[in-house]
């Protein structure tokens, strides 16, 4: 073969101002071009070792060779001084002409509306030319392993089948000028094409050398040849939001919708610096990445969701690899970044002393989105403080808790596609749970598989009820023990004056959208539109169990407070953890039960010392953090001439629980004993209602004890059983009891 005939031999000059029709013709010329720089190449290191020529049929480049003839006088500057000028100008010029073809055809296809994929790479990642010939030597193994043998023949190594820096470096400057700049910048590792685009990329093991490989990236040569997946290593930290999904409607806040879409539009059309970042917040379940996707929809972007949970899981040296290669998504994809799973440990302070530490994971990975991305966003429970401590443009949008006509539509809504009974009530469901949207369907999909274990194809509101509970989580922390509210009204035997109290109480929960945005109470209270109910009275009577009676009607969680999570002897502690218990309540669907409060809510002294100033500080800010809350609290007490006066005030109901008269006693002994309990003879109910002064949790013990002591003795419960039980209760009090007190039933049988 002439050197005159090197660009005929491996392009066809008819097509040399025809556009391309598709990704093989191009990759076909460009590896054409490939072909033609290897060729040389394997026959001038062929002249430099054996002074003679090389016959390249071997290495498998179409069996094409240099003839013997040409080598001699035009093929290569051999003599020695002559040789670092690379190979000759004829040469050259069929290198130059194959150049030639591929930007004409390149041109007649940009013009007719086609550019190839690896053209659509080189220019989103700004490859110069040295660059876009890194690209094509390591494109190579990637089309056809005959270049594998090449690339060992070119090493002298048949171990070296890739493409090595040292080998392109010698390879460019065989053909093409290239500065020290360049060959400095890849020995290190440096430019877009060896962080983004090659295996290894930023953060590899080792020093850099000539010797380093040059491999193409899976997920690069992915692209090129057509199939656009995420990279393995995202795929468990990231995932792609394709525009065309399907997607639920968005039914409530049209408005900010608005909003974040002409924020981001603007974004996309008047990008001017890098580092944007919309901070969107709110509870989690509330809709941000709903309402985020209907935005990309709209303006006809991708997402890529980055798990940031997961994220800094890695070590810490791996994260700005990993970062690059969501960038490369962010490029390939056209997807806007878009990190969840943001937020720290509610753990604030592990010690009392010691408060919480940087997260340095967090910190790479801000610091990444603001040297690199033009726009990303950024999702979380609460607004992220550490991104106003970098240099970024950053908007914050709040997306927060539902209001009840919010719920109502939500509810109505999903009450279409799940099968509700007649008698499900949806406005009272959106008044009683406070939910997030996602809260509210998984809670009726879970109602609709308990309907169906129990038979039926129709959602009952008990479903609703035991749906809500199977999604609730203790999500107080150390600071409450989530109770199982398990008692009725049936079961609680009190006087209709206090149960009629406690039901206003329910009601005022039940109908607050009603009282308070449709006939406008709120606007007239823009604080403490909570509830505060004080239940107050003797040991027993049944405060606690009324408390669990209210939660499990209203459907709420039941969290008893713990006190000695609250108070901390170091000062200060107890006011952070009390923000700190009521910032987690804040809109949760919660009831929180302060048993035993004048421990808590004891009345201010007078300052004598510092342990009473700091003491009275901890009470001011209980009342305060209590105004501010908008649940439901409740709390209970023996000694209600001990709660402060202040808190009094903020009290709207205060329920006295008087020892039971003898009518009700008499109902409690009836009700509390099981109907599956085996007896041996009828119980004078009467009597002992009577006759003994007795509250609920009195009468419990006292059958509970009968109970056991009638199964020791293998019958059935006595009334002696219940009369010796009577004794001990009154024994634990100080109290002896004789014989003449039971009347008939203390005579000896």
């Amino acid at each position: 073969m002439l050197v005159e005939e090197l660009y005929s031999s491996y392009f066809d000059i008819k097509c040399s101002r025809l556009p391309y029709s598709n990704d093989r013709e191009y990759l076909t010329d460009l590896l054409a071009f490939l072909d033609i720089i290897l060729n040389v190449a394997c026959a001038y290191k062929g002249m430099n070792e054996s002074n003679a020529p090389l016959n390249v049929a071997d290495a498998h480049l179409r069996g094409l060779s240099i003839s013997p003839a040409e080598i001699v006088d035009c093929l290569l500057s051999y003599r020695l001084d002559e040789r670092s000028k690379g190979v000759s100008p004829a040469i050259k010029r069929q290198v130059e002409m194959a150049q030639q073809h591929l930007q004409q055809r390149l041109a007649a296809s940009s013009a007719a509306g086609f550019v190839p994929r690896v053209e659509i790479l080189c220019k989103k990642f700004r490859l110069n030319d040295f660059e876009r010939f890194l690209l094509l030597l390591s494109l190579g193994p990637a089309a056809d392993r005959k270049y594998e043998s090449i690339y060992a023949f070119l090493h002298n190594n048949v171990k070296e089948r890739q493409p090595t820096k040292g080998l392109a470096i010698s390879l460019y400057k065989l053909f093409f000028d290239i500065e020290d700049y360049h060959i400095g910048r890849t020995i290190k590792g440096e430019g877009n094409f060896l962080r983004f685009l090659a295996e290894g990329g930023t953060g590899s093991p080792g020093e850099p050398g000539l010797a380093d490989k040059i491999i193409l990236s899976r997920r690069v040569s992915s692209f090129i040849f057509g199939v656009n997946r995420i990279d393995h290593e995202l795929a468990e930290i990231a995932a792609i939001f394709d525009r065309t999904e399907r997607l639920d409607g968005i039914y409530i806040r049209h408005e900010q919708y608005q909003q974040i879409k002409t924020y981001i539009e603007n974004i996309l059309h008047n990008a001017d610096r890098l580092g944007n970042v919309l901070n969107i917040y709110g509870e989690k379940g509330i809709g941000k990445k709903h309402m985020l996707k209907h935005v990309a929809q709209a303006l006809g972007f991708n997402l890529i969701f980055v798990d940031f949970s997961k994220l800094k899981l890695q070590p810490h040296h791996a994260i700005p690899r990993l970062l690059d290669k969501v960038y490369l998504e962010y490029m390939l994809t056209g997807s806007i970044p878009c990190f969840i799973n943001m937020d720290q440990d509610d753990d604030y302070y592990d010690e009392p002393d010691k408060g919480r530490t940087r997260d340095m994971r967090l910190v790479t990975t801000i610091e990444y989105i603001a040297k690199e991305f033009w726009f990303a966003v950024w999702l979380s429970r609460v607004k992220e403080d550490e991104l106003t401590a970098h240099n970024i443009r950053l908007m914050c949008m709040e997306l927060p808790m539902l209001t009840v006509k919010e719920r109502i539509v939500l509810w109505d809504v999903y009450s279409r596609v799940f099968n509700l009974a007649e008698d499900v009530d949806t406005v009272l469901c959106a008044n009683q749970y406070i939910l997030t949207p996602k809260a509210i369907k998984d809670v009726l999909e879970t109602a609709g598989d308990l309907a169906l274990c129990n038979g039926r194809s129709v959602i009952e509101r008990s479903d609703i009820l035991q749906g809500v509970k199977q999604h609730s989580v203790n999500q107080l922390g150390k600071y409450a023990t989530l109770i199982n509210a398990v008692f009725t009204w049936d079961d609680l035997v009190i006087d209709e004056e206090q149960k009629r109290e406690m039901q206003m109480i329910c009601n005022q929960i039940k109908y607050r959208s009603v009282v308070g945005e449709e006939w406008g109470f709120h606007k007239k209270t823009p604080y403490g539109r909570g509830l505060c109910a004080l239940f107050y009275g003797s040991p027993g009577t049944g405060k606690t169990m009324a408390v669990q009676v209210m939660a499990n009607e209203l459907g709420l969680d039941l969290y008893r407070i713990d006190l000695s999570q609250l108070v901390s002897k170091y000062i200060g502690e107890t006011e952070k953890n009390i923000s700190d218990l009521f910032r987690r309540a804040k809109n949760i669907n919660a009831l929180l039960f302060f048993d035993e409060a004048d421990a808590l809510f004891a009345k201010r002294s007078e300052v004598k010392d510092s342990h009473d100033r700091y003491a009275n500080a901890d009470t001011a800010h209980l009342l305060q953090k209590i105004e501010e809350y908008e649940g439901i609290s409740i709390l209970a007490t023996n000694y209600v001439n001990n709660i402060d006066d202040a808190f009094k005030r903020r009290i709207k109901f205060m329920i006295h629980f008087v020892f039971p008269t003898p009518e009700v006693r008499l109902k409690l002994w009836k009700t509390i004993l099981p109907e599956t309990a085996v007896l041996e003879e009828e119980i004078d109910f009467e009597f002992f209602a009577e006759k003994f002064e007795l509250s609920g949790s009195n009468i419990k013990e006292i059958l509970i004890n009968a109970a056991y002591l009638a199964a020791s003795e293998h019958t059935g419960i006595a009334n002696r059983h219940i009369v010796e039980a009577v004794k001990l209760n009154f024994k634990k009090y100080g109290k002896i009891l004789t014989k003449e007190d039971f009347g008939y039933l203390g005579i000896a049988k």
